[in-house]
C-alpha cells in the first residue's frame, strides 16, 4: 500500500472530519526503513471509561509516540473516527523520534479500513505529546522537527457543536494541565460553551472536569509569530528543517 493509499486508510473522502487530518507524516512514510511495530496491543487497552462513541462526545488523545496511534486504533474500534494532526517533516538525525509512529500508522491502515467506521463519526484528535520534547540536543546538522499544534489545526467550537459535538475528552497520562499549545485551543472551545473533561489512561477514575487556565499571549494577535519563533517549518508544510552550521542556540519554551 504506497502512502497516498495509507492516508486515504485513516482520512477517507467524504468523512466528516477528514479536512482536519495532516498528511505531511504520510507523505514520508516510504522513507523509513525501519520494521513496522505491532499493533496488537490497540486490542487489549481499556476503553471502558470512554463515552460511546453514539453520543457527543469529542475526543483529544494526548499520549506519546506510538501509544497515540494505539488508542486511536482503539477508539475506531468503538466507532470513533480518529484524525491524525501528526504535523511533522523527517530527516536524519531528528531530533523527535516519530518512526514508531510512522510505522504504526502505516500498519494501522488495514485495520482502519477493516474497521468502516463511519463517515459522521466523532472525531478522536490524535496528537503526540512528545511533540516539544526532543530526545536529541539541538545543534548543527540536527533535523530540528519539533511541532506545535495552532487553533486553526482544529475545527472551531461553534462548528463542533453545530456537528452534534457536546464535550471534549482529552485523553492523556496523568491528571497534568493541558501544554500550552494545546490550552489555546481547548479554551476556546470552552468559552464557546463546551464542557472539557480529562481521563487518566493509566488511573481507574470517571472523566474529571478539565479547568483550562488562560495560556500566554491568548487571543493576542502576534501569538502566532511567538509561538512558531524558534521552530522550523518544511519547505512542503508542516515542522521539521535541518539546523544550519551557523546554529548556536534558542527555541521555543513553554510548550513541554
Amino acid at each position: 500500500m504506497n502512502d497516498e493509499r495509507i492516508f486515504e486508510a485513516w482520512a477517507p473522502d467524504g468523512a466528516l472530519w477528514t479536512p482536519w487530518a495532516k498528511p505531511v507524516l504520510f507523505a514520508n512514510l516510504s522513507r523509513f526503513s525501519t520494521p513496522a511495530p505491532s499493533i496488537d496491543q490497540y486490542r487489549s487497552l481499556d476503553v471502558s471509561r470512554i463515552p460511546s462513541a453514539r453520543g457527543r462526545t469529542a475526543i483529544v488523545v494526548e499520549l506519546p509516540g506510538i501509544d497515540s496511534v494505539l488508542m486511536g486504533l482503539a477508539l475506531a474500534n468503538l466507532g470513533y473516527r480518529p484524525v491524525p494532526l501528526y504535523n511533522v517533516n523527517v530527516g536524519p538525525n531528528a531530533v523527535i523520534d516519530v518512526d514508531a509512529i510512522a510505522g504504526a500508522l502505516r500498519v494501522g491502515a488495514d485495520a482502519m479500513r477493516e474497521m468502516r467506521v463511519q463517515p459522521e463519526a466523532p472525531p478522536a484528535f490524535l496528537l503526540d505529546a512528545n511533540r516539544m520534547r526532543p530526545a536529541k540536543m539541538l545543534g548543527p546538522g540536527k533535523f530540528d522537527n519539533r511541532w506545535i499544534v495552532m487553533p486553526q489545526d482544529f475545527p472551531s467550537g461553534t462548528m463542533l457543536m453545530a456537528r452534534g459535538i457536546g464535550e471534549v475528552l482529552v485523553v492523556q497520562r496523568g491528571e497534568n494541565p493541558a501544554r500550552g499549545d494545546l490550552a489555546h485551543v481547548l479554551l476556546r472551545w470552552q468559552r464557546a460553551g463546551l464542557p472539557i473533561l480529562s481521563i487518566d489512561v493509566n488511573g481507574t477514575d470517571r472523566p474529571r472536569e478539565m479547568k483550562i487556565e488562560p495560556p500566554s499571549l491568548f487571543r493576542r494577535a502576534w501569538y502566532r509569530v511567538i509561538a512558531l519563533a524558534g521552530l522550523r517549518r518544511g519547505n512542503v508544510g508542516g515542522f521539521g528543517a535541518q539546523i544550519p552550521e551557523e546554529y548556536e542556540g534558542g527555541g521555543v519554551s513553554g510548550f513541554a
